[in-house]
C-alpha cells in the first residue's frame, strides 16, 4: 500500500528487484551517474537508491563515466532524430487537412495530434524527454557489477541506461562499439518495441485464459488448444522480436553516426558476439531465438556502416581537431 501511494518507492523496489535478478547482492556493485546532483552516485546497499550520498566528491569509475559520456551523446542524437521525425509527421498531417484557414490554432493542434504518425512520434519523444523541462537531464547511467554481458533500457524504470561490467569484459574494446550497443538499445525505446512486445504477449496469454474459461470439456479440449496457443505465442513473440532487433540495429547505427561515432569500427562488437555464439555452440537459427543470428547482424551492420557513418554529418567534422576517442 505504501509503495502504491509513493511512485518513488515503487521504482526503488523495481530497481532493487532488477539488480538482484542480475545477481547483485551488494549495493556497491551498482554505480549511478546522473545529470541531477540530488541522485546518489553509488548505492551504499540495496534499498538506498534515493538516499543521499554524503561524499559529493566521489569519483566515478572509468567505465561508469564512459557509459554516461557516450550514453549522453546517444540520447542527444535520439532527441534530434525523434524531433525531426515528429516535425515531418506534423507537416504531412497538416497537408492532409487541406485548407485550415477556418480552424483555430487549438483545434488544429488537436486534429494534428490525432494523426497516427504524429501520435507515434509524440509518444516516442515522451519516452526520451519525459515530462520535465530539459527532460534529457533526468537520465541516469547505471553500471551494474555482474559478469553477465548486457545493456538495456526499460519503460518500467524510465530514463535509465543499464550496462553491465560483463559487457565490457566480453565485448567492448572502444567507444564506437559501446555507442553502437547503446544506440541499438535506445532504438527499442524510440520505436516502442518494449510496450508493443508486452502487448502482443499479454493478448495471446489472455486468449489462452479465455479458452480455459470457455472449455465445456472441463479441460480436456483446453489441454491441446492451450498447448498449441502457447507454442504459437512463443513463435510469434520470437518472430516479432527478431524483426524488432533488425529495426533497432538499423536505427542504432544511424544514431551512433549522428553522435559522431565510427559505425564501421563499432560494428565489430557484433562480430565478437558471433564468435561467442560459435564458441558456445549456438547457431542462433532456432525458431525461439529472440535475436537474429549475430553473423547476419554483423554483416548487415558492416554494410550499412559504409553509408551510415559520422562522415555524412557535417557537425561531426568539427570534432576532427579534438583528441580521438579511445
Amino acid at each position: 500500500m505504501d509503495a502504491a501511494r509513493n511512485p518513488l518507492k515503487l521504482q526503488q523496489g523495481t530497481f532493487e528487484s532488477l539488480c538482484m535478478d542480475m545477481g547483485v547482492r551488494d549495493g556497491h556493485d551498482v554505480e549511478i551517474v546522473s545529470e541531477r546532483t540530488h541522485a546518489p552516485t553509488k548505492l551504499r546497499k540495496l534499498g538506498s537508491l534515493y538516499g543521499e550520498n554524503s561524499n559529493e566528491n566521489i569519483k566515478h569509475s572509468v567505465r561508469a563515466q564512459k557509459v554516461a559520456d557516450i550514453g549522453r551523446e546517444i540520447i542527444r542524437a535520439a532527441r534530434r532524430y525523434v524531433r525531426g521525425e515528429l516535425h515531418d509527421a506534423m507537416g504531412k498531417a497538416r497537408a492532409k487537412l487541406g485548407d485550415v484557414s477556418g480552424i483555430s490554432d487549438k483545434d488544429l493542434m488537436k486534429k494534428l495530434n490525432e494523426d497516427e504518425d504524429v501520435e507515434f512520434w509524440l509518444n516516442s519523444l515522451e519516452r526520451i524527454e519525459g515530462f520535465t523541462k530539459d527532460g534529457i537531464q533526468d537520465w541516469q547511467y547505471i553500471l551494474v557489477g555482474t559478469p553477465v554481458p548486457n545493456a538495456f533500457v526499460t519503460e518500467v524504470l524510465p530514463q535509465r541506461f543499464f550496462v553491465t561490467t560483463g559487457l565490457f569484459d566480453e565485448f567492448i574494446e572502444n567507444d564506437d562499439e559501446l555507442a553502437l550497443v547503446l544506440g541499438h538499445e535506445i532504438s527499442h525505446l524510440i520505436m516502442g518495441h518494449l510496450s508493443t512486445g508486452n502487448t502482443i504477449e499479454l493478448f495471446l496469454r489472455g486468449l489462452e485464459i479465455l479458452v480455459l474459461m470457455l472449455d465445456p470439456t472441463e479441460g480436456l479440449l483446453s489441454l491441446g488448444i492451450v498447448g498449441f496457443l502457447a507454442s504459437s505465442r512463443d513463435a510469434l513473440v520470437a518472430m516479432h522480436s527478431r524483426s524488432n532487433e533488425h529495426e533497432a540495429d538499423e536505427l542504432g547505427c544511424k544514431l551512433a553516426a549522428m553522435a559522431c561515432y565510427d559505425t564501421t569500427r563499432g560494428s565489430e562488437v557484433f562480430r565478437k558476439m558471433h564468435e561467442l555464439d560459435e564458441k558456445m555452440g549456438s547457431s542462433g537459427n532456432d525458431l525461439m531465438s529472440s535475436h537474429p543470428p549475430s553473423k547476419e547482424r554483423y554483416e548487415t551492420l558492416k554494410e550499412r556502416s559504409k553509408s551510415e557513418n559520422m562522415t555524412k554529418h557535417s557537425h561531426c567534422h568539427q570534432l576532427k581537431g579534438r583528441v580521438r576517442r579511445a
